[in-house]
């Protein structure tokens, strides 16, 4: 458990994965709120909360034991099965809140979920975790969605944390928005998702300078046959030329 609550090489790699398994569940508009203290106070902590909404398919109540709190198992198609605990890696606790289907019972829950770190590390098996869950079938059809809230930030807690703990330059508000754009310029670029930031669409008119160059170019496989392909380049601002299958 000690080693997948700090498996990603820093804080901003764990929330990308956050939104990694958004995208997996099917999400199309990704939302992330960041809590700014205010700049005016003395010795302000930078971040309160963050909150990370979508809207995929959400977890369902009959599947919160073996989809959210196994440890360590692969239950998302394309991932590992740890990234959902990725959270732990930003803040101390973490409470999840989703709307979801059963496509075998034909129903729509609402289920709260909170985690503690500390729960987990007092406990060798996991299983033995007694977590306070809120849970309910809902009495019509809902929008299926998942939130994540982090609170207790390890890197506004008093005294020095781990250094993959600590929160990177990615989440201050001058940059959170080029960090998520450049990270996942393809899927915004191609409509694929949208992703917000602080109620902010991020827009690819606002990074793109100029209009997309097509190239021609050939290539050989290896039994010999040719191949043309066609590539569009795009200028990104503040960035080396990146190449966009369009």
């Amino acid at each position: 458990v000690n080693e997948i609550l700090a498996a990603y090489i820093n804080t901003y790699k764990a929330l990308c994965e956050l939104i990694n398994n958004s995208i997996q569940a099917d999400a199309k508009n990704i939302k992330l709120t960041i809590d700014y203290a205010d700049e005016n106070l003395l010795n302000p902590l930078p971040v309160n909360r963050i909150v990370l909404r979508d809207d995929g398919f959400g977890v369902h109540i009959n599947d919160i034991e073996e989809k959210l709190l196994d440890i360590g198992t692969a239950n998302k198609k394309g991932g590992k099965g740890v990234g959902r605990f990725a959270a732990f890696q930003i803040g101390n606790k973490f409470t999840i809140e989703t709307v979801g289907y059963s496509q075998n019972d034909k129903t729509w829950s609402h289920a709260i979920i909170p985690l503690e770190s500390g729960d987990f590390k007092k406990e060798s098996d996991v299983r033995h975790v007694d977590i306070d869950t809120i849970e309910e079938i809902l009495d019509k059809k809902a929008d299926t969605y998942y939130q994540i809230t982090i609170e207790d930030l390890y890197d506004v807690r008093a005294g020095d944390c781990e250094h993959k703990k600590k929160l990177t330059k990615n989440f201050s508000k001058n940059n959170i928005k080029d960090s998520l754009f450049e990270t996942y310029c393809l899927k915004i670029f191609n409509g694929d998702i949208s992703i917000y930031a602080n109620g902010e669409k991020i827009k690819p008119q606002d990074y793109i300078i100029g209009a997309p160059e097509r190239k021609l170019s050939e290539y050989v496989d290896k039994k010999g046959n040719k191949h043309r392909t066609e590539m569009d380049f795009i200028q990104i601002k503040g960035l080396d030329k990146i190449r966009v299958y369009l």
